[in-house]
């Protein structure tokens, strides 16, 4: 114990002469030496943005729906190739196949981003993404004879998005994006069973502020 509080004593003893002579040292090189241009300080890359968001809905043995809502999401630069996003999406229907309930699809996912190429203004991004998600509709009853008849609830199941798109600046600090995602969700049939279901999403949304336009 001893023997340990006296090598830290000795070391803080060392740093207390070495340190400040140093620092005097590059003290007098740098008032000897001509003035070199600042550079600013450099780090992550972060960006927001919102658009539209189209989604298409497989109903169990009925048909697809087709849901319409805003995508709002918030990224980061890592690497000059990587990055990583969280994203937020929320589409409706305010019917589902003529029967008077609602549907919507809400979704909750974060992951890694990929950009492979990039062409002047514009460049490509793929990603995937993992999260929650939240799907309300309805299936119609036609075993009864009676159309106007239906089932309907909610299931909230983990939810991953894998697609991807394209970047493009445009004027100033906001840049365009378009982007198609496949979207594997759950759903509950007619007969209350929670069923896998793969829907297809499209996304064009505003970027701001625009990275690319700060480098």
């Amino acid at each position: 114990m001893r023997s340990a509080i006296k090598a830290i004593g000795m070391l803080c003893s060392f740093l207390f002469v070495v340190v400040p002579a140093a620092l005097g040292q590059d003290l007098e090189q740098k008032e000897r030496s001509p003035a070199a241009p600042a550079y600013a300080a450099t780090g992550p890359a972060f960006d927001v943005s919102a658009g539209y968001s189209f989604l298409t809905m497989p109903v169990p043995g009925a048909g697809r729906v087709n849901l319409n809502g805003l995508d709002v999401s918030a990224g980061v630069d890592l690497k000059p190739h990587w990055g990583a996003t969280l994203d937020f999406n929320f589409a409706r229907a305010s019917n589902v196949l003529n029967v008077p309930h609602q549907a919507y699809a809400l979704s909750f996912d974060a992951g890694p981003v990929f950009y492979p190429a990039e062409h002047g203004n514009t460049r490509m991004f793929v990603h995937a993404l993992a999260g929650i998600g939240e799907v309300d509709g309805a299936v119609p009853n036609n075993d009864n004879g009676h159309p106007v008849d239906y089932r309907h609830g909610w299931v909230v199941r983990p939810s991953y998005v894998l697609g991807g798109g394209v970047e493009h600046s445009l004027s100033g600090p906001i840049a365009l994006r378009m982007s198609a995602d496949y979207v594997r969700t759950s759903f509950l049939d007619h007969a209350d069973a929670v069923l896998p279901q793969n829907d297809l999403r499209v996304t064009v949304s505003f970027v701001f502020p625009n990275r690319r336009a700060r480098e």
